[in-house]
């Protein structure tokens, strides 16, 4: 074989070998990319991401120090993200042309990197350190982000080694781009959550303000209308004018409408905020429907209307029910009924299936079309606007009886034709059981005395002079004080002469509830009467604990 052929096959052998050791390389990188895809991915934050390109590139790159330098969008200089070199970080970085390069998507190698401006800047030891840097860039829509591979030796980066990090380049990328947006995904459901937290407070206080207007509200008003409706019963009692007897029902009538839009709103009120509990005991129902439909039974005479009532469950039938709640849906149907209709009929009809209280209350009145029903039981709103101002009402009583409705695991339904009549018919889970037997006891009429003396702690001079003018009228002495403060001074000397104290609540010096705990340490027989505008729950429950033998609402 001749020399120039032995030369050429040497070369070729040469090549071949170098050829067989590059792609062994390559499917050694192409492994560790393979692997380093599985590892990044998931990742939950980008020091992660960076931590693990330091290891795997650590494996094919021989390198002194691994730095990162990142800046968001907007922001002028670099900070050192992430490094193996505890000198680099709090340093600063300025852009310059080859992060420029870089951040397009070139991988680069600095033979002179103290001609970079960023490495100039450090201290002499630190910059006599690094002889040749390898970096690269990821530029994304969030951030930039520059890699820095530093070399303590010259020529320590070859192109081989800058084609191995062009390789991970693709996959940094891509990571980096995901785990962003995982990020501000991240960070947007924190910022919406935090907004919804807040939102969701703003409305809790708002509304529990909403239920402390409402609340104070109720009391400013039962205040005077106790002083109106109490009066117009003397006057009633004095006059026997007919004229006047009628002005006076007419002043009666308004002023028990406006009390029953004051309970409306004051039970929403307690709906809404949670604070309706639900009291069921064992009653016997049909004869106090019965008493109440006797009320419309003469509204509707009154019109000319046919009025029907089936309640064929037994008057001998107890149920386990919210005697007040029931009857409450059943008014407030009812009333609608005979309110909307001008002619023909209202029917009620009740009973008893498997254990469920059904009634249904029709009427031929004025309907409803078929769109407006979905509205039917939202708060304030009637089928149709027109309608308040023909017929009066706040709109609440439907929405208040589907809230008692639901409160009582019932359902309410509605069918409707407009200008032919309504039906509503609810469902209620109840439990029944027979009344049971008990002898007959007769016992002799109690005459209650008149001579008995009753003291009135009231601050408000007009309701004192409506009390006090009722009850002497029935015979009792009465006296009258301004404040919790006034009747503890009294009574220190009078406890045993006063047979009954009417104790308002809110009253300036001394509340009734301090009033009658203090009252409490001197007499624990003289009953105690809370008489208040207060007409909440919670209400009742702090005059009965702090020592009151009974509650009653204004107005009386």
């Amino acid at each position: 074989m001749r020399l120039k052929d032995k030369e050429e096959l040497a070369e070729a052998l040469i090549e071949l070998k170098q050829s067989q050791e590059r792609e062994k390389q390559l499917a050694a990188e192409n492994q560790a990319i393979l692997d380093a895809i599985s590892s990044i991915t998931g990742a939950d934050n980008k020091h992660h991401i960076f931590h693990e390109l330091k290891r795997v590139l650590s494996l094919h790159i021989d390198f002194s120090d691994f730095v990162v330098l990142s800046r968001t969008q907007g922001e002028d200089s670099y900070r050192t993200f992430l490094t193996s070199n505890s000198a680099f970080v709090n340093a600063q970085w300025e852009q310059s042309p080859k992060f420029e390069r870089v951040l397009d998507g070139e991988c680069t190698i600095l033979f002179e990197p103290n001609k970079l401006q960023g490495f100039s800047k450090l201290n002499h030891f630190l910059r006599d350190h690094i002889q040749s840097v390898l970096l690269t860039g990821i530029k994304t829509t969030i951030s930039e982000s520059v890699i820095l591979l530093l070399g303590a030796k010259k020529g320590q980066f070859s192109l081989e080694t800058r084609d191995t990090l062009s390789r991970f380049r693709p996959l940094l990328e891509r990571a980096i781009i995901d785990i962003e947006q995982k990020e501000s995904l991240k960070e947007l459901v924190e910022l919406r959550t935090q907004e919804l937290k807040l939102a969701q407070q703003k409305a809790e206080t708002a509304n529990e303000a909403k239920s402390r207007f409402l609340a104070m509200m109720s009391h400013e008003l039962r205040t005077p209308l106790n002083t109106v409706l109490g009066f117009i019963d003397l006057l009633q009692e004095d006059i026997q004018t007919p004229q006047h007897l009628e002005a006076l029902d007419k002043m009666e009538i308004s002023a028990e409408l406006l009390l029953v839009l004051i309970n409306d709103i004051l039970d929403l009120t307690r709906i809404e905020s949670g604070n309706f509990p639900i009291q069921k005991t064992w009653v016997e129902l049909h004869s106090k429907l019965s008493v109440m439909l006797e009320h419309f039974s003469k509204l509707a005479r009154d019109k000319g209307l046919e009025f029907h009532v089936d309640l064929s469950f037994s008057e001998r039938e107890m149920l386990w029910v919210d005697p007040t709640r029931v009857i409450q849906i059943v008014f407030n149907l009812v009333g609608n009924a005979v309110k909307f209709t001008e002619q023909g009929y209202v029917s009620i009809k009740g009973k008893l299936d498997n254990d469920v209280l059904r009634i249904s209350v029709a009427d031929s009145g004025i309907g409803i079309e078929r769109d407006r029903l979905e509205h039917l039981f939202t708060p304030f709103k009637q089928a149709d606007s027109s309608i308040t101002r023909m017929y009066g009402g706040s709109g609440l009583g439907l929405s208040i009886t589907k809230h008692l409705t639901t409160l009582m695991n019932g359902d309410i339904s509605v069918s409707s034709v407009k200008g032919k009549g309504s039906q509503f018919s609810v469902s209620l889970p109840v439990v029944s059981k027979p009344i049971e037997s008990s002898p007959i006891r007769f016992t002799p009429d109690i005459e209650l005395s008149s001579n008995l003396n009753v003291l009135v702690v009231e601050d408000t001079y007009s309701n004192q002079m409506v009390i006090k003018l009722l009850l002497e009228r029935s015979g009792y002495n009465v006296t009258t004080l301004n404040n919790g403060q006034e009747a503890l001074d009294y009574l220190k000397g009078n406890i045993k002469s006063v047979d009954l104290i009417l104790m308002d609540m809110s009253m300036p010096i001394m509340d009734g509830v301090t009033a009658t705990r203090h009252i409490r340490k001197l007499c624990n027989i003289t009953p105690v009467i809370a008489l208040t505008a207060h007409a909440m729950e919670c209400d009742k429950q702090k005059c009965l604990d702090a020592g009151m033998n009974a509650f009653v609402s204004k107005p009386i």
